[in-house]
């Protein structure tokens, strides 16, 4: 329990320090980026918390566990990023990466967080 604490802790900071660059970087989409790293926090915290609990007390169903925390991605970004993106019928770079970034960067946690718990 306490290693995740400490895993939750390092995915605030590193999701605030994140969201901090990336506002130097594209002060434009202030409103839309805090979104996007707000939804992508909660996500990868809902995330840590299920793999949290399955890897205690559910070791047998992980996998599924983790293509439902997958399968709440994939909605979220398809009813909110999504309309977003293509509200002008392209995407380009920086609406890319107001998405990717903050998704990279919890998928990150949540990959070193079952590394070093499921060994």
């Amino acid at each position: 329990m306490k290693n995740l604490f400490f895993f939750l802790g390092l995915l605030f900071a590193l999701m605030g320090l994140g969201l901090f660059l990336h506002l130097q970087v594209n002060p434009v989409a202030k409103i839309f980026i805090i979104q996007s790293y707000c939804i992508n926090t909660s996500l990868a915290l809902a995330a840590l918390l299920l793999l949290g609990w399955g890897i205690n007390k559910k070791k047998s169903n992980l996998a599924v566990l983790y293509l439902v925390t997958v399968a709440l991605k994939f909605c979220a970004y398809f009813l909110f990023f999504y309309p977003k993106f293509h509200w002008d019928g392209e995407l380009n770079r920086q609406e890319f990466f107001i998405f990717f970034a903050p998704y990279s960067l919890g998928l990150l946690m949540e990959i070193i967080f079952l590394a070093r718990r499921y060994k």
